[in-house]
């Protein structure tokens, strides 16, 4: 219907044929044809013809050729439509991941993820190991990224990669910790505890960034992950007894409603799973 229309609104501005066909880059007979069967379909004439250059509107064609305008220019907004939402992301995924793993992990998925997984829309939320499991089981989150082993009804965890603590910094009689709840927080008292440090002053941090800041300006110490310290940032190595795993958490219910949960979580295991781990 809207080829003939087209056809028919190129008539009517050219009064002529012959001069649409061309427009159109198809042959006089085909436009010929296409009239025919609009007028037929419509059950009106719209054009009078008087040899092949005479073509004159009826008073049918003028109210078509008017209502067509509104009609074409609603149509192309559909098809703008139409096309948006077959560009648009039909599902939406949201990764809740601790800071550490946030920014250990997620700068080298993220990407392959969104290649990979086009329908989806990522979301994603920074938090501590103890927030992501809460999320979990309130299924506000579909996927959890966390350092820590936590564990409850119904979630399951697998082990990815390997992550080696350090204590980083100067040692001025300052710690700066993370927050209760995350997993750098148990090894920074677990770490104080064995060696016996009985710090001067303890900051506590939610934000491993802003540690990292004042780390790099001098100001204390702390325990974090090897893979995040700056070179220009003094380590020691704690050991063996402080390497640690990161791990993929989920609620394996939620994949009734979301079938690619489960080709997810298989292509962030096989791209951040290590055996040494």
């Amino acid at each position: 219907m809207l080829t003939h229309i087209k056809a028919f609104r190129l008539v009517y501005e050219t009064r002529s044929f012959s001069a649409a066909a061309a427009q159109l880059f198809v042959t006089q007979p085909t436009v010929s044809n296409q009239i025919k069967q609009l007028e037929e379909q419509l059950q009106v004439q719209l054009f009078q013809r008087r040899g092949n250059r005479d073509v004159h509107p009826t008073a049918a064609a003028d109210v078509l050729y008017s209502e067509s305008t509104k009609l074409l220019a609603d149509w192309q907004q559909t098809e703008r439509k139409l096309v948006a939402a077959k560009q648009q992301k039909t599902q939406t995924v949201v990764i809740s991941a601790s800071q550490t793993t946030a920014l250990t992990l997620l700068p080298n998925l993220l990407p392959k993820l969104n290649q990979q997984f086009p329908q989806i829309a990522w979301r994603v939320k920074m938090t501590n190991s103890e927030q992501v499991l809460k999320e979990l089981k309130a299924h506000r989150v579909q996927f959890g990224l966390v350092e820590k082993p936590v564990a409850a009804s119904g979630i399951e965890r697998v082990a990815l990669m390997p992550d080696q603590l350090v204590c980083a910094g100067q040692a001025t009689g300052l710690w700066l910790t993370r927050e209760r709840g995350s997993g750098t927080f148990e090894y920074t008292q677990r770490y104080l505890k064995e060696a016996g440090i009985v710090p001067e002053q303890q900051l506590e941090i939610d934000n491993l960034n802003l540690i990292l800041r004042l780390l790099q300006r001098g100001m204390g110490q702390t325990v974090l992950s090897e893979r995040l310290v700056p070179d220009s940032i003094p380590t020691r190595s704690l050991g063996e007894r402080f390497k640690r795993c990161f791990y993929l958490v989920y609620a394996r219910s939620d994949w009734g409603l979301n079938p690619d949960l489960a080709a997810i979580c298989q292509q962030i295991q096989t791209l951040t799973q290590s055996t040494r781990c």
